[in-house]
């Protein structure tokens, strides 16, 4: 990153299993049908059995939620002119004061990109990163709470299970990890600084770890993991955004976490032309998911055997280069 490498952060990683995997996740149109709601594409596809006003009105309704909640509760009118890759990205600049009673809205945070300024992104970043690790539960009004769940089961429907189906590829890729009670092992709780785990988050023995990258914003992309229940999944350590780097180099920040002690492989899926060349360009399998209803690849229809077999065919395919 442009401070710190999330390498850094973990040179000790100690993958004990060479058949750990990485499933790198991109999130609008692959975990989620958000863009092409709002837009209307989605309901094209359907060729008029879909109602394109329903799905335009469910898509700007959760413009409406993402962006209340990212103004509300996320510091969003301040940091929408800084977008960072990853919260970890300035921890450096963090010196671990109590940010229990600190005041964000009267310290000043302005647009130049010097040590003072930092120091306060940083501490946004991690008070963000522990509100995360709350859930939206403890944050949201009850009016909010009914908007959310009343909207999350309509999309649902509207699409024909795609958000439930995304939270279940999740937990089956996680499935061998041995995940705590609360389902987010290795989740920092105090108020100090934002840890990242040492495992790389749920990366243990014969386990695997889901990492989103998404070409949205940062802040907006941790509001929609909360919003459309993929918290349980990621990390907020391991979610990236793209929109300043790149595709490739969010990539190659993923590579040096995870392999700098074992080899593991990884798996890229999403929808775009973005993802794919940056897979491509380290010879990562890629699984393209389309939105299609006659298509075998969506999201619904995407089952771990299908992601193990893209794995083993690309690896093969790469030894063989």
């Amino acid at each position: 990153m442009p401070e710190k490498t999330v390498g850094d952060e973990v040179a000790q990683t100690k993958v004990q299993a060479n058949n750990s995997m990485v499933f790198v996740w991109d999130l609008d149109e692959t975990l989620i049908i958000f863009q092409t709601l709002s837009n209307g594409q989605y309901a094209k596809l359907f060729s008029g059995f879909k109602d394109p006003w329903e799905g335009t009105m469910l898509g700007h309704r959760w413009e409406q939620l993402i962006l209340e909640v990212c103004d509300d509760y996320f510091f969003y009118k301040q940091v929408e002119d800084w977008n960072e890759p990853n919260l970890m990205a300035l921890q450096d600049y963090d010196d671990g004061i109590d940010l229990s009673s600190y005041d964000f809205d009267h310290d000043n945070l302005g647009l130049i990109p010097d040590a003072t300024n930092k120091r306060k992104l940083a501490y946004r970043h991690r008070f963000v990163g522990h509100l995360y690790s709350k859930g939206l539960e403890k944050l949201l009004n009850h009016e909010q709470m009914m908007e959310w769940q009343l909207l999350y089961k309509a999309t649902d429907r509207y699409t024909d299970g795609w958000l439930s189906a995304g939270r279940q590829m999740l937990q089956e890729c996680e499935r061998a990890n041995n995940v705590g009670e609360d389902g987010l092992s290795g989740l920092a709780q105090a108020m100090g600084k934002l840890e990242m785990p040492e495992d790389g988050h749920r990366l243990a023995s014969e386990g695997n770890c889901n990492i989103l990258v998404t070409s949205g914003t940062l802040i907006p992309s941790l509001v929609k993991c909360l919003l459309f229940r993929l918290d349980p999944y990621f990390h907020p350590s391991n979610i990236y955004s793209s929109r300043e780097v790149g595709k490739l180099q969010c990539f190659r920040w993923i590579y040096e976490r995870f392999s700098i002690v074992k080899p593991v492989k990884f798996c890229v899926i999403g929808d775009g032309i973005d993802e794919s060349e940056a897979a491509q360009m380290l010879a990562w399998p890629f699984v393209k998911i389309s939105t299609g209803p006659y298509s075998c690849h969506r999201l619904p229809s995407l089952s771990m055997d299908m992601l193990h077999h893209y794995v083993t065919v690309g690896y093969e395919l790469s030894n063989k280069v």
